[in-house]
């Protein structure tokens, strides 16, 4: 019976390991990244706790709701790590990350469960990544990034993401409770692989931008719709960093 309990657990435990990547993400600079990874992990988390034994409390939501926040996190999670590979300059980097927000969310209220809802956002970012570096190889006629990247990111990166997505689509019948638990482990650590060392928008050293674990929680506050204790913290940096630009732009 404890064997049982245990297996069933073991999706809800695996989902965990979107918390890892969401830390790498945040030490890294990529604080959006960071924070749909841990909007993934939460949602994935829960949407597996309410099929376990004993754990319908934890469901505060419809079924179905969190059904389609833990596909529409995993898409997106998806999105964001390959846009953050291509390593885009602003604004391009926010119109492309706010077009597969918008897209993939309607994509996925139509489908949640079709080979589209991952290979469509997959196909668009690379599409979009090859086009940039093609025009950047062709203004340096060089590689273009690193020749280390494609060896240390996007191989190994695309390796456990193919992998994920064969253990999510093909080998799932076999056993889901095991097979689910590494489709998660493999997709965490192609998220971590694919993602580049550093932002170069997020600073350094003294002017360095952070993000605290507190302020990942407020995520979760805010879906719940309870009162974040930091929050007005949070304004407050936010309305003084805006007067601080304003003032060294007029100067």
């Amino acid at each position: 019976m404890g064997a049982f309990i245990a297996k069933m657990l073991l999706p809800t435990v695996s989902s965990l390991v979107f918390l890892p990547a969401a830390s790498v993400a945040a030490k890294r600079g990529f604080h959006t990244e960071a924070m749909v990874y841990f909007f993934t992990m939460f949602f994935t988390a829960i949407y597996h706790a309410c099929d376990g034994p004993g754990l319908a409390i934890l469901c505060f939501m419809r079924y179905d709701i969190l059904e389609y926040f833990s596909v529409y996190g995993t898409a997106l999670s998806m999105w964001v790590t390959l846009t953050a590979l291509g390593d885009f300059d602003e604004p391009q980097r926010s119109s492309i990350t706010m077009f597969g927000v918008l897209t993939i969310a309607v994509r996925i209220y139509q489908d949640r469960w079709g080979y589209g809802i991952y290979s469509g956002p997959i196909g668009s970012a690379v599409f979009i990544i090859t086009v940039k570096w093609l025009q950047k190889m062709k203004q340096l006629r060089a590689v273009y990034p690193e020749k280390t990247v494609y060896t240390q990111q996007v191989g190994p990166g695309c390796c456990f993401g193919a992998l994920a997505l064969m253990l999510r689509f093909y080998f799932e019948e076999w056993d889901y409770a095991y097979v689910h638990s590494f489709y998660h482990l493999s997709l965490a650590v192609s998220f971590v692989l694919l993602l580049p060392k550093k932002n170069r928008y997020a600073g350094t050293g003294d002017n360095a931008a952070k993000i605290t674990c507190l302020t990942l929680c407020c995520c979760v506050c805010y879906l719940n719709g309870t009162f974040c204790p930091v929050q007005p913290h949070i304004l407050k940096y936010l309305r003084t960093s805006a007067g601080e630009d304003s003032q060294s732009s007029r100067s």
